[in-house]
């Protein structure tokens, strides 16, 4: 059966729009907008965290072992793809009084990541599937992170503008809808196969055993723990960055972010003919480098033309590591299929999944840490102390560099050889 790379894609509209507008404005909207309680908040986002950890091997063992006749994936795309979209609106349209938001922040989180997280784990787990070679995964990449960019594009550098001009409320409809659309659409380009719906499925009791057993995943696990912390600190960190370091306005923040993502956009094809060149293993760390160059800046700068240059390096390593993710965990997930006879997507994006979502706790403490340490507080001029700016430049380019340098050397050897086997199946793009 013809697979079609670019309706498939068109589900990385919902991935990365829900995601990183939650990301990076948050925090922003509840902290600095709405002057919610920081340590409730940040609070709420570290419960979230674990919740959202636990949920990802949960929903991955029972994706694994669903048998319908329309599939075990493809039904929990088509059916939790609206609430979603109308948990993320509910979002940025708080129905509370101000003394509550605490509470509907953390009732909201945790429905929207219910129901986000086995959209996209089951989107995500199809990919492996639809795409057994490495030839095929990177074709199919190119597609799919031309629109995570895009994606990337919209929900963190049109928010400054649609909520500047616009408001939240509209902001969160404007994207919940393109999202929500976005994994209605992937659908047409999604496809299962029935073969591999009938292999031996998994307990989650194997998660601590699929730890002990594989050291390439832990390697793995370990590189992608610290990256994407990383490039989920500093995104969550600029709009704090840009109001009270650099006093940028609305479009000049919208203006930086956009060049990280337009930049990154370009540079993916060009990224999927260096990993066709040089190997997936070499390309990861030369990605971890331009990350590490792109964030060095910003311990000084002190005006836009500095963090515009950042930017850019930013989205060349950004480019490299949207390119690289997917095949490297498809390579893990070939090994371990090599080795055992059953293809366990679930389970390894689960385990991955849960992995990755502690960092947002990590991410949370660090933001209360170094703003109550400094004395932040909230203000609508941009008012801050040289304790709270240097608090800010640690927290978007100290720190992360930190995380990077670990990240790089826990993936220097990574052990898991790279796909070299063609699929059968017909790829039309």
């Amino acid at each position: 059966m013809a697979i079609r790379p670019k309706w498939y894609a068109l589900g990385n509209l919902g991935s990365n729009i829900f995601s990183q507008a939650f990301a990076t404005f948050a925090l922003f909207f509840y902290i600095d907008h709405l002057r919610a309680p920081l340590g409730a908040i940040t609070a709420a986002m570290a419960v979230q965290s674990v919740w959202h950890a636990v949920l990802n091997p949960a929903i991955g063992q029972w994706s694994d072992r669903t048998r319908t006749r329309f599939g075990r994936r493809i039904p929990y795309i088509a059916g939790l793809s609206l609430p979603v979209g109308i948990l993320f609106f509910f979002l940025w349209h708080p129905v509370v009084s101000h003394q509550w938001l605490p509470a509907y922040f953390l009732f909201i989180v945790m429905f929207f990541d219910l129901t986000y997280l086995t959209v996209v784990l089951n989107w995500t787990s199809l990919f492996p599937e639809m795409f057994r070679s490495v030839q095929q995964r990177t074709r199919a990449q190119f597609p799919r992170q031309v629109v995570g960019v895009i994606a990337l594009l919209i929900g963190v550098a049109a928010p400054p503008l649609l909520y500047g001009h616009l408001g939240w409320t509209a902001m969160g409809f404007i994207l919940g809808t393109i999202g929500t659309a976005g994994f209605f659409l992937s659908l047409f380009g999604s496809h299962e196969e029935p073969t591999i719906a009938s292999l031996p499925h998994w307990s989650l009791w194997e998660s601590p055993r699929i730890l002990r057993q594989e050291q390439g995943f832990r390697q793995f696990l370990a590189m992608n723990f610290l990256v994407q912390l990383t490039l989920g600190l500093v995104p969550a960190v600029l709009p704090f960055y840009a109001k009270y370091v650099l006093h940028l306005s609305h479009s000049m923040l919208s203006l930086v972010l956009a060049s990280i993502f337009v930049t990154a956009m370009i540079l993916i094809l060009p990224w999927t003919r260096v990993v066709r060149k040089i190997g997936s293993h070499q390309s990861i760390r030369w990605t971890i480098g331009w990350i590490a160059a792109g964030l060095l800046p910003l311990l000084w700068a002190h005006g836009p033309l500095i963090v515009l240059v950042s930017a850019v390096f930013l989205g060349s390593g950004l480019a490299g590591f949207l390119t690289l993710a997917d095949v490297l965990m498809a390579e893990i997930i070939d090994y371990d299929a090599r080795q055992t006879g059953r293809r366990r997507e679930g389970i390894f994006y689960g385990i991955n999944g849960f992995i990755l979502r502690l960092g947002v706790s990590v991410q949370a403490l660090l933001l209360y840490i170094v703003l109550h340490s400094t004395g932040y507080h909230a203000n609508a001029h941009g008012y801050a102390s040289i304790s709270v700016q240097a608090g800010f430049r640690a927290l978007i380019s100290g720190i992360p560099l930190v995380f990077l340098a670990l990240a790089f050397w826990t993936i220097y050897r990574f052990s898991v050889p790279e796909s070299v086997v063609e699929a059968p199946e017909s790829l039309t793009v």
